[in-house]
């Protein structure tokens, strides 16, 4: 019995590595609700086991009701980066009508610590984003465990130096 065991798990591994169920996952997230980081940590790690040594973002797309629209691989770089362009983004949210968007990229090294181009595309998208009306409820960096932009309170941070921003903008005209 140990043997059958171990087979199967060496082949549901193949498949989750395969990038298999990505596909899967798409079609049946589609109207659920995100609730949460571990949630969405939840969600998207399979995501990044086809090809784990390529940095990717993923965003989900989400209505008002926080359900998926859609989940789509948006960008994908090299072992340690990814050129990531809010424009882009800001396009499919128009495009899919979408309210709100979660954020996700991989590291590749399991280390889950953001880096300083993981805080600064984080706040220029997190701006693109809040000029359209647009929530950011999170950005997830994926490794061995996750870390949340939200839960660490840097989105509640970039949002109000941005409001900050707009106020004093409209207070000077």
């Amino acid at each position: 019995m140990e043997k059958y065991s171990s087979e199967s798990e060496k082949s549901f591994w193949e498949d989750l590595k395969s990038g298999k169920f990505i596909s899967m996952i798409k079609e049946s997230s589609k109207g659920n609700a995100v609730s949460n980081a571990r949630e969405g940590f939840n969600i998207m790690k399979p995501f990044y086991a086809c090809q784990d040594d390529i940095e990717k973002m993923y965003c989900i797309f989400l209505d008002a009701k926080n359900k998926i629209l859609k989940i789509e691989k948006l960008f994908s770089g090299t072992i340690s980066t990814a050129a990531v362009y809010p424009r882009e983004i800001v396009k499919k949210v128009l495009e899919l009508k979408a309210v709100a968007v979660i954020l996700s990229h991989n590291h590749p090294s399991g280390n889950i610590t953001p880096s300083s181009s993981d805080f600064m595309i984080t706040a220029q998208i997190n701006a693109a984003l809040s000029s359209i009306d647009v929530a950011l409820h999170d950005h997830l960096i994926i490794g061995k465990d996750f870390y949340s932009f939200a839960e660490h309170g840097f989105l509640a941070k970039t949002k109000q130096k941005y409001q900050d921003f707009i106020s004093a903008s409209s207070i000077a005209n």
